[in-house]
């Protein structure tokens, strides 16, 4: 209980710390651009965490949309540069779609509206419709994105969706990256 505390006070202590300088930090609550990986980890009810060998981190029990996730963490020189939150990677292109879809409602609920490559502006903008069109995109070899129209001041938001070929079985992947405001 008291290790909970001490972190919580720690954490409270950089959130504040962050404050008082002026900029906002942004990121994936609890986490926020610039901390170290022993930070990132300090928030041990997420984890586990597993590195990378680049030291590079991801748990598969972050939260996005109240829901657990598999977020990744990119540092650059010691502090965290970019969250990933990896919403599918598997081989079914139509599972990938569908998460797809939930990832553009998602995003919408949280900024409002959004930018869809590979969607004309006029069309129709259903779950099933951006499942299906993005779904024709990917296997046709593109690349689907979109980001909100009107970024937050903490963070830059978008999302991909893409294939890879790894031994000879098509991989998808559908990711909502967190980066530092672009200024």
């Amino acid at each position: 209980m008291q290790r909970k505390i001490a972190l919580a006070c720690m954490a409270l202590s950089f959130v504040f710390g962050t404050v008082r300088a002026g900029a906002p930090m942004g990121g994936l609550p609890p986490w926020q651009f610039q901390m170290t990986p022993k930070q990132v980890i300090s928030f041990t009810d997420y984890g586990p965490y597993q590195a990378f060998s680049n030291g590079d981190l991801e748990t598969y029990a972050g939260l996005f949309h109240g829901h657990k996730e598999n977020i990744q963490f990119f540092f650059r020189d010691g502090k965290l540069v970019r969250i990933g939150i990896y919403l599918y990677e598997g081989r079914d292109v139509k599972a990938a779609a569908d998460k797809w879809a939930q990832a553009y409602a998602a995003l919408s609920a949280n900024f409002g509206a959004m930018a869809l490559r590979g969607l004309p502006s006029g069309a129709e903008r259903s779950a099933d419709t951006i499942a299906a069109a993005a779904s024709s995109a990917v296997t046709a070899g593109g690349k689907p994105q979109m980001a909100p129209l009107a970024q937050p001041p903490d963070k830059f938001v978008f999302a991909s969706f893409r294939s890879s070929r790894i031994q000879e079985h098509t991989f998808y992947y559908v990711v909502v990256y967190y980066d530092p405001p672009h200024r």
